[in-house]
């Protein structure tokens, strides 16, 4: 059984890494920017479509710029990840994109998942 949200969301950094993605100043910019569009009906569909990140192994980072207590990640082309997070809102579910990164970012939030 899938489990579907009402809503996606984009914080403030993700919104801003899409702009720059489409802008067409990142090298293969517009095909990840293509790829995080195409994912709206998956993730609308099935918020458990990404990659579960364990509770203890979430970065301090998304715990204390986001509040985060669960994160998913999906791989985009180029080695990019998009790191999301879904919260209840009464009865409703929301996915939240929190950070669309290239590779050497996610690598300092994960050190130890390079090459999974």
């Amino acid at each position: 059984m899938s489990l579907g949200a009402s809503e996606i969301v984009l914080a403030p950094s993700a919104a801003s890494a899409l702009k720059r993605l489409e802008s067409g100043e990142i090298q293969d910019g517009a095909a990840i920017a293509r790829r995080v569009r195409s994912l709206r009906p998956i993730l609308l569909a099935d918020i458990l479509h990404g990659e579960v990140v364990k509770r203890d192994s979430i970065p301090r980072y998304f715990r204390l710029e986001y509040g985060a207590g669960n994160l998913y990640v999906e791989d985009l082309p180029s080695f990019w990840r998009l790191l999301y997070t879904v919260v209840h809102v009464g009865e409703q579910r929301h996915i939240v994109v929190l950070e669309i990164v290239d590779h050497p970012t996610y690598d300092k939030w994960f050190p130890g998942r390079r090459g999974r």
